[in-house]
């Protein structure tokens, strides 16, 4: 696989090195540097990378542009420890349900993916934003190829121990069910009838489908199209 599954410290840069309490000897350095990303990831949702400035960042974060540049050296590196911190959330938040079976993984995947999960809807602006930063930002490409990797080995992972369609391979079925769900990313920053719930419930049919399960029968009755019973009084 291109990358270990389920062990954080494998993706790039290890372990957070420099984001926990009480790392590089002062919790009070690593609740600075969060406050500065903090800043970052509000300005981003608010207006934009591009137009959030150094001078922003300072001012959001409660502190002067020079105190800012001691915690990071650029704007750029906020970024990447925004990217890092995203890629990390979203990897813990699924792989801890890796050893449940199959049709749970399914179930616990497209609820944390659209509805529950660490990145929340309203971060998805951030999450495109990133993507599109990465082509000329070589770290942001590293950590956001490393997350695509780690879906698709995922995924793998759960379609290697289903039956799945008939001539579908576990490696396609999962770059089939890769490939929705960040169409539906996509489509519901545009598609105002695309919300949580129907997301969740399209992108979780068709992982049942592919994997050639049926889905647990509470999830089938929350998708199944309800029928309006007539009764008949007899005389």
């Amino acid at each position: 696989m291109r990358t270990e599954l389920y062990s954080v410290a494998k993706l790039p840069g290890g372990a957070d090195e420099a984001t926990g309490p009480g790392t590089n000897g002062s919790s009070r350095l690593a609740a600075r540097r969060e406050k500065i990303v903090a800043a970052l990831r509000q300005g981003m949702l608010t207006k934009g990378y591009a137009e959030t400035s150094l001078t922003d960042l300072a001012k959001r974060a409660g502190m002067s542009v020079s105190h800012l540049l001691y915690y990071y050296a650029s704007k750029d590196a906020v970024l990447v420890e925004l990217c890092e911190q995203f890629v990390k959330r979203a990897y813990a938040d699924v792989a801890k349900d890796k050893d449940k079976p199959p049709a749970d993984r399914i179930r616990i995947i497209a609820g944390n993916l659209f509805v529950r999960g660490a990145i929340v809807r309203s971060e998805f602006s951030i999450l495109r934003e990133l993507n599109a930063l990465s082509a000329h930002r070589p770290e942001i490409h590293k950590w956001l190829r490393s997350y695509g990797e780690w879906v698709v080995d995922y995924l793998t992972d759960l379609f290697e121990k289903v039956p799945r369609q008939p001539g579908l391979g576990a490696a396609d079925a999962a770059e089939i069910a890769a490939a929705l769900w960040m169409g539906l990313v996509n489509n519901a920053e545009f598609d105002a009838t695309l919300s949580d719930s129907r997301a969740e419930r399209l992108f979780s049919r068709t992982l049942f489908s592919l994997a050639g399960i049926e889905p647990p029968a509470r999830a089938r009755a929350r998708t199944a199209p309800s029928r309006i019973r007539v009764s008949v009084r007899r005389n």
